[in-house]
């Protein structure tokens, strides 16, 4: 079985894949903004409906244990600081599920959107506004999209180097800490470089114009089931 990371993309047929990029900004603006005003019921009514989200488009989450690990200490960091600072668990428990909704948002997001794709549906939008160079702009973030599940391919092939040379886990923590960085900062540059000769060799413009994606009834529709399962839960907040 090929080994899939965190925030990769994938190209199957399901609703979310059909649906525009802008569609799916748009939604993922809507559900970011209500997740920071609700309160615990509702963001928890909010976080069901995205697991059957995550269920409905068949996310690979088991595939995906290595990089949640990660995310998971982040978490519990959140919850553990805003606890100190609040003195109220709810608090710090509504922060935690925040933190993760937002986690599983992008991941979604992340698996039914491919970069090429949103460049070309964000440049099209941004060229319209003056003075804005909204080529060059979608083309940053389509390269930036691409370089984020470098990390996580990177930070495994390091991490499971280490572990075939038997290295010990817990012998000089801090020496381990650092070389692990070093490595994983100059494979990704060797990446980059390899990346950046690739575009080079190909005449990459970041300016140049492309065909946009078009609009549709369907788009309207998903936006709509999105705002209608979601504004009611501002009368929980």
């Amino acid at each position: 079985m090929v080994e899939v990371t965190l925030f990769h993309y994938r190209d199957r047929n399901t609703f979310l894949n059909r649906a525009n990029p802008l569609t799916k900004i748009a939604c993922a603006l809507v559900l970011s903004t209500i997740m920071i005003q609700v309160g615990f019921l509702a963001i928890l009514v909010q976080t069901v409906l995205l697991l059957i989200v995550a269920a409905a488009i068949q996310l690979p989450v088991r595939q995906y244990r290595r990089e949640l690990r990660f995310f998971a200490v982040m978490g519990s960091i959140i919850a553990v600081s805003q606890y100190l600072s609040q003195k109220d668990p709810l608090v710090a428990l509504v922060a935690t599920i925040r933190f993760f909704d937002i986690v599983l948002l992008g991941a979604i997001f992340a698996d039914t959107t491919a970069p090429d794709d949103l460049a070309r549906s964000l440049g099209a939008l941004l060229a319209k506004i003056p003075k804005v160079r909204g080529q060059r702009i979608a083309a940053t973030i389509e390269l930036t999209l691409n370089t984020i599940p470098m990390l996580f391919d990177v930070s495994n092939q390091v991490r499971d180097a280490r572990i075939c040379r038997l290295e010990p886990l817990w012998r000089h923590p801090i020496h381990r800490i650092v070389s692990y960085g070093s490595a994983v900062s100059t494979l990704l540059l060797e990446k980059a470089e390899d990346l950046a000769a690739a575009l080079e060799s190909r005449a990459y413009d970041v300016d140049a114009k492309r065909d946009t994606l078009p609009l549709k009834s369907y788009d309207a529709v998903v936006l709509g089931v999105v705002l209608i399962m979601n504004l009611p839960l501002l009368l929980f907040s």
